[in-house]
């Protein structure tokens, strides 16, 4: 009967594609039409014991999928007509079965198989599962109570809810003690048991919100199962015990009371000290002497490669001892502990020592590696071992106990110091590690550590660490160094022993042997900088440079990242000096980042540094820095770049960019010549999101800094810089180009108009035209602000002249006034930055003070419609129920907006004693005048259109009279330009006052019909909460 399924189960795992599939194929046509038949064949597959394991395995894997399809409703999977009882019933007892089975894969795929089916059917359709499992836990028979276990976490993990649990849980705990604490099972079954125990602790994190009903029974779980676990913890690590499954007996507990601790911490304070936090601290001195022997010492035969195997748990145990003794350590009562007891304290500093040493596992790895050693140097390695955990360790007990700390500390380092055996740098690195590691930047430790007897000890331990032949001590003690004089800084800032050490430092940064040694100098150099930064010249920048050369050839992983921050420190002490040609910082930090380009992180460090170099070049140097890094950032660049160049493409032309957008204006000379072809070429071929971004910056910054050399520059065909841009902007306007790629765009189209819109006669209504196009079809709200802000910039300075422009420009089914109104006021609440959202406000507040009918008669999305249903509204029916709003004048919609910009101000009448009428719109009654008596205003005296001025003017003027609108002059404020993030939102805050204060004096009665006929509740208070200030 079953010999058809057993054929396709096979088949499924034939190395033949055709074969497989054609058998995956006829399972699920079995699925489809005889799902009792496969289902049934399936269990008899798996409980069978004469077939092969894999083929068992199989059967209840495809019995899985099955029954999440065809066993109930409740089930998302379920398609197909449901099982019949009775085969349900068969596969429930069958299930059963296999739990009893010796293979543990078939008993945790069965537990799995049970967990999913009680979901369902417990207790309605399966009334006798908790008699079952009972029945299990109390079996005599190891692999049936590992079978029960194993139900047991599927069902507390995902398959019972609190009510039904906690009609079982006293039984359940019950089982669970007598499992753990007879003799009759071993103790690998004892482990598994507290490992559920642990999960049910889990499972009661729900018991805060489901009342007092479970307070007792909480209270007597804890007393009772704190003493099981401080039984456990004290259990003596005999050969035989540890064979048998101690260790793992003892990390189960380990966690299950730092389960119990988190998830009871008031019912589990009584026994904190007494059973709890005693029992982890008395264990851990022998967990920790154990995993010294084995991962240190290197005296254990224990496969240390095998996963499953033992010492896997001789590491992890400590590590969750360490972790709860850690969150112990704000305990007042652990406090006092430490602090009132020397004993304690060193106890606690020779344990943080013994798991803080290089294992020999970590010494062989960065032996091999010398990156991941840097890696985990600069604490970005993913790995948490137990010296990452001994130094979280020392790190809480520094916050709580800092002087006793580092008093027993550097007593243990002083001792380990005469030590003269061939292990003995393991120690002693371990405490300098550790002491290193509490000795936190910006706070001084002269207290604990400014005694000059002191300090004499601590200098001969530096000193004879960096003279040592092995080369982690050696590096960690030049590392060391730096922490050391970064915090006795004000104590040593008179002598010249941080001159010494730095020196000392230096020269070993570029001639030690060893790389990792080298690398670990930079380290220290950071930190000697960042404490005495005015001390050093160009012959410090030069030894980083040689340092940063000796390494760059081998870097790897992260260490890229640390050649950058040490480049940029060699910058800081000298920009100038850093673009001499001799000085090859630039060319090594384009090396270095070239070595992971996409990485994230490394390239936005470049950029940092790069971008500081830029913007502390003296004036008169700027030449002499283009001269000295253009040359090697364009010899990288290609002007196709493949897939694989893309990356430092990318980072290239965003250097590129860096350097133009702070050079001086003009450009020097020949800039353009050199750089532009290349970038250009890129702009016009290349399809990557990023590096069009990046390069669309770059010619936008060439047009703001110098239009004239790009309006002279010609290509091998005899076009100018001006037609080149305006095709590269075409481009970028194209509706087949993606969103992201063109990002940026409107930067170059305001730059355009700005600097050649004079020049373009008819060309410069088709750019905006076309911007208007491309605008029509925008959905991504940060590139609709990009373009926005190219009309809102010219409305600011010609409302009418940019409206009856857009008015003309014709789009399917509507006109460019219609489409850039509606998406500009669609996308205005997300709009991001100070400056672009001041734009807008202010650009929006003109057009609303034109009253024109072509605005006002365009109808825009107003407020969200909020159906009165008893409905529940799942995902599926929000799918077929899109939101509704309703629809509004766009006049009216800009109030709204300026309304709720207007909620966002804090009642300050600071800013309201600053903000006036809007200067041209006052009456004769209300005028506002200037210091000169003269009206002062928003407008110019003059129509530009009569002075026939063309769009590039309108912008230029937008440009002056935004800047004179929203800087402070006398203050010395710079003037904001397209995208500059200066500028805080006060500007923001009084132009919306003025624009309310004069609706309410010249427009009272309209602005009040708005108000009764469109706003919210919540609009009107923000209104009424102003009304005072508005008059």
């Amino acid at each position: 009967m079953d010999q058809q399924v057993v054929d396709l189960l096979n088949a499924t795992q034939s190395a033949d594609r055709e074969i497989r599939t054609s058998a995956e194929q006829q399972l699920r046509h079995l699925q489809e039409t005889d799902g009792d038949y496969l289902a049934t064949s399936l269990i008899h597959v798996g409980t069978r014991s004469s077939h092969p394991i894999a083929l068992r395995q199989s059967a209840l894997l495809v019995l899985k999928l099955t029954i999440a399809r065809t066993w109930s409703l409740q089930f998302e999977e379920f398609v197909e007509t449901a099982l019949s009882p009775n085969v349900k019933t068969v596969i429930r007892r069958e299930l059963f079965q296999i739990l009893r089975s010796p293979e543990r894969k078939l008993r945790s795929l069965a537990a799995n198989l049970v967990s999913k089916i009680s979901s369902a059917d417990f207790p309605d359709e399966w009334p006798e599962l908790f008699d079952d499992l009972m029945s299990l836990l109390r079996s005599p028979e190891t692999e049936s109570v590992q079978g029960a276990l194993s139900i047991l976490k599927e069902l507390l993990d995902d398959g019972l809810t609190f009510e039904q649990f906690a009609s079982i849980a006293s039984g359940v705990f019950d089982a669970l003690y007598n499992l753990a604490t007879s003799s009759s099972y071993d103790l690998a079954t004892k482990a598994n048991t507290i490992d559920t125990v642990r999960a049910a602790l889990s499972f009661f994190n729900q018991v805060e919100t489901q009342g007092e009903s479970m307070t007792d029974f909480v209270c007597r779980a804890v007393d009772i199962w704190s003493l099981v676990f401080s039984n456990n913890l004290a259990l003596p690590y005999t050969d035989g015990a540890r064979k048998d499954g101690l260790v793992l007996l003892k990390h189960n507990t380990a966690k299950a009371i730092q389960q119990m601790d988190s998830t009871f911490p008031s019912q589990s304070k009584p026994y904190l000290m007494s059973r709890l936090f005693s029992s982890v601290w008395a264990d851990l001195s022998n967990s920790s002497a154990l995993y010294a022997s084995v991962y240190i010492n290197g005296e254990s035969e224990d496969d240390l490669s095998d996963p499953e195997g033992e010492a896997r748990y001789i590491k992890m145990l400590p590590l969750e001892e360490m972790e709860f003794i850690r969150q112990c350590i704000p305990n007042h009562q652990v406090q006092t502990f430490f602090k009132t007891s020397e004993e304690n304290m060193q106890s606690f500093i020779d344990l943080s020592i013994t798991m803080g040493q290089v294992s020999v596992e970590d010494e062989d790895d960065w032996r091999e590696d010398v990156n991941a050693f840097v890696t985990e140097e600069l604490s970005l390695s993913p790995k948490y071992t137990c010296r990452t955990a001994s130094s979280d360790l020392s790190l809480e007990m520094a916050d709580h106990a800092l002087e006793p700390l580092i008093d027993a500390l550097k007593t243990r380092m002083i001792s380990l110091a005469s030590a003269q055996s061939e292990q003995a740098w393991r120690p002693l690195e371990a405490s300098l590690f550790l002491l290193e590691t509490v000795l936190v930047p910006d706070r001084s430790y002269g207290q604990q550590l400014g005694q000059i007897p002191i300090i004499d000890q601590l200098l001969q331990i530096i000193s004879n660490g960096v003279s040592s032949a092995n080369v982690f001590l050696r590096a960690r003690s030049y590392i060391f160094s730096g922490t050391l004089c970064r915090n006795l800084a004000d104590i040593l800032a008179a002598s010249d022993i941080p001159e010494k050490l730095f020196n000392s430092t230096l020269q070993a940064s570029s001639t030690d042997s060893s790389f990792i040694v080298r690398a670990c100098c930079l380290l220290a150099i950071q930190r000697f900088l960042s404490a005495y930064p005015r001390r050093h010249s160009k012959a410090t920048q030069m030894a980083i440079v040689e340092s940063v050369s000796s390494l760059v050839a081998d870097a790897a992983d992260e260490t890229p990242s640390l050649l950058v921050d040490s480049l940029e420190a060699a910058i800081k002490i000298s920009p100038d000096l850093a673009i001499l040609p001799d000085s090859q910082i630039i060319a090594l930090l384009f090396l270095s980042a070239a070595k992971d380009a996409s990485n994230i992180q490394l390239t936005s460090d470049t950029f940092e540094a790069f971008e500081y170099l830029a913007q502390n070049i003296s004036a008169d140097h700027y030449q002499k820095f283009c001269e000295t890094a253009i040359p090697p950032l364009v010899a990288g660049l290609s002007t196709a770049p493949s897939d694989d160049e893309l990356p430092n493409a990318t980072l290239i032309v965003n250097l590129l960019s860096i350097l133009v957008d702070h050079a001086p204006t003009p450009l020097p000379s020949g800039l353009v010549d050199f750089v532009f072809p290349k970038v250009a070429n890129i702009l016009l071929v290349s399809d990557d999101n990023q590096l069009l971004q990046y390069g669309s910056e770059f010619v936008a910054h060439i047009i703001q800094h110098d239009p004239e050399q790009l309006r002279n520059w010609r290509d091998i065909q005899g076009k100018s810089g001006v037609e080149v841009v305006l095709n590269i902007t075409a481009r970028l306007l194209n509706p087949a180009m993606e969103e992201s790629s063109a990002m940026c765009v409107g930067e170059v189209v305001s730059e355009i108009v700005d600097k050649y819109g004079r020049d373009l006669g008819e060309l410069l209504g088709q750019l905006l035209s076309a911007t208007a196009h491309r605008l029509a079809s925008a959905s991504n709200p940060m590139f609709v602000q990009n373009l926005i802000l190219v009309y809102a910039h010219m409305v600011t300075i010609d409302p009418q002249g940019v409206v009856d422009f857009l008015a003309e420009v014709e789009l399917e089914g509507s006109t460019g006034l219609e489409s850039v109104v509606r998406a500009w006021l669609a996308n205005f609440d997300v709009f991001k930055g100070f400056q672009e959202i001041r734009l807008n406000v202010l650009a929006l507040a003109k057009l609303y003070m034109l009253h024109d009918q072509s605005i006002e008669s365009i109808p825009v999305q107003g407020d969200l419609i909020v159906e009165d249903t008893n409905v529940i509204i799942t995902r599926s029916r929000a799918k077929n129920r899109p939101y509704k709003f309703t629809t509004i004048p766009a006049h009216v919609k800009i109030v709204k907006l300026l309304i709720k910009e207007l909620g966002a101000i804090p009642s300050d009448s600071n800013i309201a004693s600053r903000a006036e009428l809007i200067p041209g719109t006052a009456t004769s009654e209300n005028a506002v005048t200037n210091g000169d008596g003269e009206d002062d205003e928003w407008e110019d005296d003059f129509n530009p259109a009569e002075f026939g001025m063309t769009m590039s003017e309108l912008q230029k003027l937008a440009r002056s009279e935004s800047n004179e609108f929203d800087s402070d002059a006398e203050n010395g404020d710079e003037a904001i330009g397209y995208f500059d993030p200066k500028g805080g939102d006060d500007e923001t805050n009084e132009t919306l006052i003025t624009f309310f204060r004069t609706l309410s004096a010249n427009e009272n009665e309209r602005l009040e019909q708005i108000r009764q006929n469109y706003c919210s509740q919540v609009e009107r208070d923000i209104l009424k909460r102003w009304q005072t200030t508005f008059g």
